[in-house]
């Protein structure tokens, strides 16, 4: 069975946001990532960008003072 990950997160978007182009910073457990999108991106903040279609995880570095962003999927990839 396929699941039609770029739908769940359209959907989830829709819900969070109000829109599917809509932005969305958060944390998300690793069972629900799974759930969601079908793979663990990480830990930390998870962006979910409905406007570029795309997943990325953003992780303090150099003790808090700045964000790398790592993990950057296209929702065409999963």
């Amino acid at each position: 069975m396929k699941t039609d990950y770029a739908s769940n997160l359209a959907l989830f978007l829709l819900e969070k946001t109000g829109s599917i182009f809509g932005v969305w910073e958060g944390r998300i457990l690793a069972k629900d990532q799974r759930t969601l999108f079908g793979r663990f991106i990480g830990k930390g903040l998870v962006i979910i960008n409905g406007q570029e279609e795309t997943i990325c995880q953003c992780v303090s570095v150099c003790f808090g003072l700045d964000y790398d962003y790592r993990n950057f999927v296209e929702w065409k990839n999963l």
